[in-house]
């Protein structure tokens, strides 16, 4: 009897740590107590491959910013009307602010990580959990938007003190690209930490100024 225990001991651990590994995983299921809510993002992919079932838990995470491709889709809108009335300056202007959203977003899903892998023996399907740190990406973000509150006391300084129409329009038109990749990377926020970051500036006071500043204008501006 002696000498069975250890091999029945043996048996047991071996049984127990197989088991362990088989058994399903509370995170498909959409819930981890390794990873929760309150301090990652995550996302779970299924497929009958590893390969495409990491992509998809991927996916699951970007879907949640994917506002970000509106975003870029409207810039390039706008960016085809600016060119029809010459004004390159202000169509360049408006890509990079879109480029500055769209790098943030690229820069907090470059983040994301597959955490765990998991298949089911029975149905021999693939299971992955991709997780996000959010402080890492709400680090990112803010950053960003503390760059874009900067641009918006300079710009606003710019169209305050300025004497001619154009250069006034002109700095009236960064304002308000500036405001939009800003409501943007705040929704971002919102998501990550349900908070956002309040705006250092009056944004309903210089939208008005703006608006005035390009009402006066002898030419039609079409915003978007």
């Amino acid at each position: 009897m002696k000498k069975l225990l250890p091999l029945i001991l043996s048996l047991a651990c071996a049984t127990a740590a197989w088991a362990g590994k088989h058994q399903k995983p509370d995170w498909v299921d959409g819930s981890s107590m390794e990873y929760p809510h309150d301090r990652y993002l995550t996302g779970v992919g299924s497929a009958d491959d590893r390969s495409t079932a990491q992509d998809r838990a991927r996916g699951e995470i970007s879907r949640i910013f994917s506002t970000q491709v509106t975003v870029n889709t409207a810039s390039q809108a706008m960016e085809s009307t600016k060119q029809a009335t010459g004004r390159k300056d202000e169509t360049s202007f408006s890509q990079s602010v879109s480029n500055g959203v769209e790098t943030v977003s690229k820069k907090m899903l470059e983040g994301v990580e597959i955490a765990e892998t998991w298949q089911d023996e029975a149905s021999r399907v693939y299971y992955a959990l991709a997780v996000l740190d959010k402080s890492k990406s709400v680090s990112a973000i803010t950053d960003k938007i503390a760059d874009f509150d900067a641009q918006v006391k300079q710009w606003y300084a710019q169209m305050v003190q300025a004497t001619d129409k154009l250069p006034k329009a002109k700095a009236a038109m960064k304002l308000l690209a500036l405001f939009k990749g800003r409501k943007d990377l705040e929704a971002d926020l919102r998501v990550l930490d349900g908070k956002g970051m309040p705006n250092p500036v009056d944004e309903a006071a210089v939208r008005a100024v703006a608006a005035k500043t390009l009402s006066e204008l002898d030419v039609v501006v079409d915003i978007q």
